[in-house]
């Protein structure tokens, strides 16, 4: 790597020290001239190579919500009404889950937190709440793990979405089938939004109708800069 240049305006200062004849003086001069150029040269020999740019952001979404960034965490309800009618609602979320990840090159990092009354986490050779590289082993092994996924319980979506902004994620997908009643309270609003950071949360919620909103949910999105869309509830 050839040394960085060193723009200069003029000789070195050069202070002098008593009264020397000219020939000294000269000589004085150059040898501490030689001096300065070594040292700066020194000095730009031993910085560091500069590192390569980064790779631009990936780009992943599920059902039609779209984000950018290198870490990604999934947010998926599991309770027992994503189970209804027939497994469809599930079979769905997994469909689309996998095939975000899929989308995402081996130099993303993403993490998957399924949850109802608990959080069930993706944990690939025992990195529990780790992020992890979208490589191809991964990819299968998350495969395994999302596919062993059964619909059970209730739904609590605080403490999902908490452990997914601990990662620092710069977009958080989270799906729920969940209405007003499974909601984000106020104070657990509250708390969250302090925690946003960075990340976006983009919400899908089946549903199709109005009554099966989550306004806490929907406002936590908007005020991440993200968005919240409800769409159907895959039918048999």
């Amino acid at each position: 790597m050839k040394a960085a240049s060193i723009e200069r305006t003029g000789p070195p200062e050069v202070i002098l020290h008593g009264d020397l004849p000219d020939r000294g003086r000269t000589m004085s001069r150059r040898l501490v001239a030689v001096i300065v150029v070594l040292a700066l040269t020194d000095v730009a020999g031993s910085r560091s190579p500069a590192q390569p740019p980064s790779p631009g952001q990936g780009r992943t979404g599920i059902f039609g919500l779209e984000a950018t960034g290198n870490r990604f965490v999934y947010v998926f309800d599991r309770s027992a009404s994503m189970g209804q009618p027939d497994g469809r609602p599930l079979d769905e979320a997994r469909r689309e889950l996998l095939a975000s990840i899929d989308a995402l090159g081996d130099s993303r990092q993403f993490h998957v937190i399924f949850y109802n009354d608990r959080l069930t986490m993706f944990t690939p050779s025992g990195q529990r709440g780790r992020p992890v590289f979208a490589d191809d082993d991964t990819k299968r092994e998350v495969r395994r793990f999302v596919e062993s996924v059964e619909p059970d319980g209730g739904t609590r979506h605080y403490e999902a979405v908490a452990a997914a902004l601990k990662l620092a994620p710069d977009a958080i997908f989270l799906l729920t089938d969940a209405d007003e009643s499974d909601d984000l309270t106020e104070d657990e609003f509250r708390q969250l939004s302090r925690s946003l950071g960075r990340a976006r949360c983009m919400v899908v919620q089946f549903g199709g109708a109005e009554d099966r909103r989550s306004p806490c949910l929907a406002r936590l999105a908007a005020e991440s800069g993200g968005s919240y869309k409800v769409v159907a509830t895959p039918a048999k």
